[in-house]
């Protein structure tokens, strides 16, 4: 379908806007408080849903003597699932409250409980303090009594390493696997060896891999960048969920996305992937301004009550 003039011109002024703000900024050598305090002002254009509920909660992690924060959102309508998300932000960035307008969305079009998770941040806590907050709270979601086939995985950017490394965690302690995983623009790959890292540093008007760098160097610690718990692309993905995967054409790491759908389907894993033609890292927060936004989010609401619908027949 041939974009309208509208379409382009609301494209163009985002594109514009995020060059001189955020991907400005993402390539200076800030301090990672100032990058994360300035993630969390520029999150504010971004207004949650009024027909979705917003609460916040904590829950005590005795194993790791931690508290573990989220915020819930609740759609107006029957929930018949649960989506776990891992906020993006290079692992060292990003909040419950940078995603709370796209937890509202979520919650909307899929009609389900979005649990967006404040993990611990990297350099700080290093791997694998995150992760160890996001395998505490799929066990809080088993224990409030919601079944591993009500229960989607999702992640954005450094996000998605998280799910998917929670995801083959569980595969191989051998337990039972959640419905599906959702990921939006992965950063699966902290070796940052993809072409599109490269040939895509004009086009991405989103972020610059030096960012990516930073953060990926403070997540892994003592591993090694190539190692499949920090890059979970290398690892093995075999008997994972469905995986809906979603990226721009113009990111930096669209090749990451590209590779990561081919890997999964190498090992049989039911895979979708969608490229978005001119769109940029994580571009399904700006739905109020893009219209492929809101088909993105769409397509994800579409993917998740697929698979409940398929799950109740059963």
């Amino acid at each position: 379908m041939e974009q309208n003039i509208f379409d382009q011109i609301s494209e163009s002024l985002v594109k514009t806007t995020l060059r001189v703000s955020f991907k400005l900024a993402s390539g200076l050598p800030l301090p990672l408080p100032i990058l994360r305090g300035a993630m969390e002002i520029g999150s504010t254009i971004f207004k949650p849903r009024t027909d979705v509920k917003i609460n916040k909660i904590k829950i005590k992690d005795f194993q790791n003597f931690n508290e573990i924060k989220a915020e819930v959102a609740t759609p107006n309508t029957p929930v018949q699932g649960v989506l776990l998300h891992c906020h993006g932000g290079a692992f060292f960035a990003g909040s419950s409250r940078t995603h709370r307008a796209l937890s509202s969305e979520f919650a909307a079009r899929a009609n389900v409980k979005v649990y967006m998770l404040d993990y611990r941040r990297a350099p700080e806590h290093p791997y694998p303090a995150a992760l160890d907050d996001v395998k505490s709270f799929y066990q809080y979601l088993i224990n409030e009594g919601w079944k591993a086939d009500q229960i989607f995985l999702g992640g954005d950017s450094g996000g998605c390493a998280l799910a998917l490394a929670l995801a083959i965690e569980l595969r191989d302690r051998e337990q039972k696997l959640p419905a599906g995983i959702i990921m939006i623009s992965p950063y699966v790959d902290i070796t940052l060896s993809s072409p599109s890292i490269h040939n895509n540093i004009d086009r991405d008007p989103m972020i610059k891999s030096y960012a990516l760098k930073r953060g990926g160097e403070g997540y892994r610690g003592k591993f090694k960048a190539n190692d499949p718990r920090i890059s979970p692309l290398f690892a093995n993905l075999k008997n994972l969920p469905p995986l809906l995967i979603q990226a721009g054409s113009e990111e930096i790491l669209v090749d990451d996305a590209i590779k990561l759908a081919k890997r999964a389907q190498e090992f049989y894993v039911t895979t979708e992937l969608s490229i978005y033609e001119n769109m940029w890292h994580n571009f399904q927060m700006f739905n109020r301004f893009i219209k492929k936004s809101d088909q993105a989010l769409d397509e994800i609401g579409h993917f998740i009550n697929k698979i409940l619908a398929t799950t109740k027949i059963h």
